[in-house]
């Protein structure tokens, strides 16, 4: 998609942009998020913010910036959904061509939309890299791997990155109910239409860490071992955490749907992303060790991090990766 390529009788008319953003207890950084999608050099046509029964000042916040722009719709929920629900819910609002998700806590380059807007093409989804850090003069570059292979064992896109087809993000099979929303999304995305994902590869946004961060939240809440960065640990302990999370039922219903929708489609990280969710379907050694050989094997396509998937180390990490990727994994704990 081009920003003149949607006809409408016989003229062509750029495409049109929603964001989205939702907010729970955001008065710390809203303000400044806000600022940065106000000053996009593409036109938004609609900013649908929805918040989740905040008990600080963001409401408050909100509504001032809705009295001052006409594009700003402030929605309060009658109770507290959860950051992933509450996500949904406000998608479903926007009736623009193009929907851009927002965190309440980022800021956005002045051009982030403009340059995913040109680049999004047929693709269900458009994100970018970008800036993870305390500030942003501090902050270092975030562009993991996002192949579909990838995306089994990682969400590796981030929903603050992305620009999404309306048609595509409000289809109720994106929105798998037990799993962080953006990774349901990024994997979807190659489920539907043209079964695209495009990145930019220049950061197009700051997402910025603290201690408040919802995400963040949940996973030290559920998952302690997010804490620190581990050496050792998933070597040793990360068979039993793997073993453990194939008991879930989230697991299953994961990995059966991506080896459902994967199935006889001939590309090859489309077979490979088949390969691999049917072995960790399954619970016996022999499947076990054929998954740590694929992993190992196609380590450059699957690890999150491609800088280290090089030398004799980068085979360990391979062949070891579904445990490191256990050891670490709240998403199969909503």
């Amino acid at each position: 998609m081009t920003d003149k390529d949607i006809i409408t009788g016989n003229a062509t008319r750029r495409p049109s942009v929603a964001v989205v953003m939702c907010t729970y207890n955001g008065e710390r950084f809203l303000r400044e998020q806000l600022d940065s999608i106000l000053r996009q050099t593409y036109p938004i046509s609609d900013i649908v913010i929805q918040d989740d029964r905040s008990t600080d000042s963001t409401v408050a916040i909100l509504r001032e910036y809705e009295r001052v722009h006409p594009n700003v719709r402030v929605f309060v929920n009658g109770s507290n959904l959860g950051f992933n629900l509450n996500f949904k819910t406000a998608c479903m609002r926007p009736t623009a061509d193009l929907i851009a998700i927002s965190d309440q806590d980022d800021v956005w380059l002045d051009d982030k939309i403009e340059r995913q807007v040109k680049a999004i093409g047929d693709a269900n989804i458009c994100c970018s890299t970008y800036l993870r850090g305390t500030s942003m003069e501090g902050a270092r570059k975030v562009g993991l791997e996002y192949s579909l292979p990838a995306l089994l064992f990682t969400s590796s896109i981030a929903g603050h990155s992305m620009l999404l087809r309306r048609d595509f993000l409000q289809r109720d099979e994106v929105w798998m109910p037990h799993f962080f929303y953006d990774w349901s999304i990024a994997v979807n995305g190659y489920f539907y239409g043209s079964r695209t994902v495009r990145r930019i590869e220049e950061p197009l946004d700051w997402h910025r860490s603290h201690d408040g961060e919802a995400a963040l939240k949940h996973s030290l809440a559920v998952l302690p071992a997010m804490k620190g960065r581990p050496t050792w640990q998933p070597y040793v302990k990360g068979l039993a955490a793997y073993r453990r999370l194939q008991l879930k039922p989230q697991w299953r219903e994961f990995y059966s749907y991506v080896a459902r929708c994967t199935e006889g489609v001939d590309t090859p990280h489309f077979r490979l992303a088949h390969r691999l969710a049917t072995l960790m379907l399954r619970r016996d050694p022999l499947s076990l060790l054929r998954l740590m050989w694929l992993c190992m094997r196609h380590r450059r396509t699957v690890y999150r991090d491609k800088s280290r998937t090089g030398g004799l180390m980068g085979r360990v990490r391979g062949l070891f990766f579904p445990f490191i990727f256990a050891y670490r994994c709240p998403s199969f704990e909503l």
